[in-house]
């Protein structure tokens, strides 16, 4: 089965710019060619940091995994980022075409995922909130 080729779409960010934004339309993910991007939510005025991504990684694929029609984190270049985009159709045929337990595996490690950065978020406000309250 041929997908569609995402080789040629290759964007670039600079230094601090937002590359999404927590309730955006999430119609693609991107794979990191070069740079470093921070993963973060924010909670009020505090920026709470999931992740920090490098070369070969990629974010953005939960949203368009799951189904979801928004992203559910911010995404910011920490440095000049050249990142590779991937569309949602390329990474559903791409998973079509492997065994269904793939798939099915890595569904569960994304809801996974999703429960641990809900539970850090509850984790980091309570502690926030101790400390406000000292």
């Amino acid at each position: 089965m041929s997908h569609t080729n995402n080789k040629d779409k290759i964007i670039d960010f600079n230094t601090g710019e937002r590359i999404i934004a927590h309730g955006d339309e999430a119609n693609c993910a991107y794979m990191i060619i070069d740079g470093h991007v921070r993963v973060f939510i924010e909670e009020g005025t505090r920026k709470i940091s999931l992740a920090t991504l490098g070369p070969e990684q990629i974010f953005g694929e939960t949203a368009i995994l799951t189904g979801s029609s928004t992203y559910g984190a911010n995404v910011e270049a920490l440095e000049n980022c050249k990142l590779r985009i991937i569309t949602r159709e390329f990474l559903n045929g791409v998973l079509d075409s492997s065994d269904p337990v793939i798939r099915a595996l890595l569904l569960m490690l994304l809801e996974r995922l999703k429960n641990t950065n809900e539970a850090l978020v509850k984790s980091e406000t309570r502690e926030f909130m101790d400390i406000v309250l000292i």
